[in-house]
């Protein structure tokens, strides 16, 4: 895996051996230091250290932490800067020693004000940034949250800062402890939102934001906030819109190919990643080799390998695939729960596809955030029907959307997905009268009262911790969709589950659909280039038409959502053992925050109803929630 970790104390006096000693042990404990490890330790209040996974410039050079300016900057960064080549040269006589991307950076802010560097760089990073002579540190994180930062900041002159929650939280020590909130948020909505973690004495840094320490205190602000102008027309031809959005991901997948090692891909039967690998053999890629795992006869769920390999053949790629059943599952469930730097509902058919790269590759392409920014989520489609409804606001609206959310909610989890239910939810308000309430109401795992009975909390004082305030109005329904679904679901559970599961492998996984001028071409057209009733992506599928497999194209396309048939799998006896004695346990450590009735009663009805299609997965959803918190809180005991 790649990551750094750092400790940085307010004081000008000499660091005391003892203490030094004490730090640079616990360092290495944290680090699992080998040969591309390294430690930078100063007997003025600071250390840094890195593990490395060499990707650019794999000789010595490109080793971090990264000294400059004859030792006043120490420079340790975590991602990729896909423009650094760029960027080089826009440093003219500029001494460089190495041919990779961490020292383009740490030149660029010797001579530029970090506000002015930021904004260059196109990649994924989290990057840590000490000036020992002034005795200040600055930390950024990219745009989109790609790479993740933790922080602790305790106040008394201790900084601590990493890569991971875990570490940070260990260098804390017995001051940190498991933060409720955090759980009432893990349970609504599947994943812990930033800034908070699981820890309490643990913070992120926002995705898109800078952090400046020093003696007189921490100070965290914006650098970049995702943001589109209010929605208009573009006055672009559908040709003209066709033409920009296929330059502009070729364009992305050509600038997120730069490597010094073989680049992989994630493929599944869908349009996304199949995007990635016709803009691959466009830009002359020869020997891509794509990944993607399946499941036995009989999960009930579609196994989408068969599609894949179809369009591998197609585009000439080496296919490697791997089939899994349930008890496989079950054998490799501790080591993914080792894997998660928090808890999350999501992440296993991630860390199972890149574990199956990591054997072959160092660097995976992924397409995820095309759904996020083109509209590719069924409920996209639906919210269209409250977006044009005359019901919303209107006198009779307000009478109908109460007993429409009632209906919902009295219908069960088994009918939560429901699409007839949904459009009437839409339709009368009972969903929200805003595109944002919208995406909340349907990213909501659990709502606010079943939260507050699995935590023995009110019900809204759980919505008040658990709300996603974003400031959003003034926007088009799908422009606040999109937007909220950038600032929350992306970073928040998409992207760190990938990071961390994919990181776990020692896999760097890379994400072309991610990007900023992929985004702000997104921002730059209509919704309804994007979305309709009918159909999702459409000018995506529509700008690639010609590079598209022949099966894929127009009605013929056999869309399939990626599912992982856990709600079948659950039922089955080494995972039914798992689930009673994990969750039924008088030792469960869950017990300390949550109602032991009401774990009982979740399993119970996941059980009985014994719903094994797809329709089933809300009711298997909460019992899958409790399983990984429960697993994860023994796993972070023992370790």
């Amino acid at each position: 895996m790649c990551g750094f970790l750092g400790w940085f104390k307010a004081l000008k006096q000499p660091w005391q051996k003892a203490e030094r000693a004490h730090q640079s042990a616990v360092l290495d404990g944290l680090t699992h230091r080998g040969p591309d490890d390294a430690a930078e330790l100063d007997g003025n209040g600071w250390w840094l250290g890195f593990r490395r996974l060499a990707i650019q410039d794999l000789s010595e050079r490109g080793r971090q932490p990264m000294r400059f300016g004859d030792g006043r900057w120490t420079l340790v960064f975590n991602g990729e800067i896909y423009n650094h080549r760029e960027l080089r040269q826009s440093l003219g006589d500029y001494p460089f020693r190495s041919s990779g991307d961490a020292e383009v950076l740490g030149a660029l802010l010797m001579r530029q004000p970090i506000t002015q560097v930021l904004p260059q760089l196109r990649g994924m990073f989290a990057f840590a940034w000490w000036d020992q002579q002034e005795h200040v540190l600055l930390a950024a994180r990219d745009g989109f949250g790609i790479k993740p930062l933790y922080y602790s900041d305790d106040r008394s002159g201790d900084l601590w800062i990493g890569s991971e929650v875990r570490s940070v939280h260990a260098l804390v020590g017995k001051k940190s402890s498991i933060n409720g909130n955090a759980l009432a948020q893990f349970l609504r909505w599947g994943a812990v939102q930033a800034p908070e973690t699981i820890y309490d004495q643990v913070q992120s840094l926002l995705p898109g934001h800078l952090m400046r320490w020093s003696i007189a205190g921490c100070k965290v602000e914006p650098w970049f906030s995702p943001e589109w102008p209010t929605e208009a027309s573009t006055g672009m031809s559908w040709e003209e819109q066709r033409s920009l959005v296929r330059d502009t991901l070729i364009d992305s997948v050509r600038a997120h190919l730069v490597s010094d090692v073989p680049v992989g891909v994630f493929l599944s039967g869908g349009l996304d990643s199949t995007l990635l690998v016709a803009c691959m053999k466009h830009l002359g890629q020869s020997n891509v080799q794509a990944f993607s795992i399946g499941y036995d006869e009989g999960a009930g769920v579609p196994d989408e390998t068969s599609a894949a390999e179809m369009t591998a053949k197609e585009f000439g790629c080496q296919f490697i695939k791997h089939r899994l059943d349930s008890q496989q599952v079950e054998m490799e469930f501790d080591s993914f729960i080792s894997s998660l730097d928090q808890p999350s509902s999501d992440a296993l058919n991630t860390y199972l596809v890149a574990k199956l790269a990591a054997q072959h590759v160092k660097v995976v392409l992924s397409g995820l955030g095309a759904d996020e920014w083109f509209g590719g989520y069924n409920y996209h489609r639906l919210a269209l029907i409250g977006a044009r409804s005359p019901l919303i606001g209107s006198p009779l609206g307000d009478v109908l959307a109460p007993l429409a959310r009632r209906l919902h909610q009295s219908a069960g989890l088994a009918w939560r997905n429901n699409p007839v239910l949904l459009a009437l939810c839409m339709a009368t308000g009972a969903a929200g009268q805003t595109g944002l309430d919208c995406q909340q109401y349907r990213r909501s795992i659990l709502d606010p009262q079943s939260v507050a009975e699995l935590l023995r909390r009110t019900s809204s004082e759980v919505d008040l911790v658990t709300r996603n305030d974003l400031g959003l109005l003034s926007r088009s329904w799908m422009q606040e969709i999109m937007l909220a679904e950038t600032r929350t679901y992306l970073p928040n559970m998409l992207l760190r589950d990938n990071d961390s599961t994919s990181m776990a492998h020692s896999l760097e996984l890379r994400v072309p659909m991610v990007d900023k001028e992929v985004f702000a071409l997104a921002g730059r057209l209509p919704s309804s280039s994007k979305v309709s009733t009918r159909s999702g992506k459409l000018i995506l599928r529509a700008a690639f038409e010609e590079m598209l497999p022949s099966w894929m194209k127009g009605k013929s396309n056999p869309k399939l959502t990626f599912t992982l048939p856990l709600m079948k799998w659950l039922l089955r006896p080494c995972w039914r053992e798992r689930l009673h004695d994990t969750l039924l346990s008088s030792d469960a450590l869950l017990l300390e925050w949550i109602d032991r009735k009401i774990i009982k009663s979740h399993l119970s009805e996941y059980e009985t109803t014994a719903n094994t299609t797809k329709a089933g997965w809300s009711l298997c959803q909460p019992v899958w929630m409790l399983l990984v918190l429960e697993s994860w809180l023994q796993k972070q005991r023992s370790s």
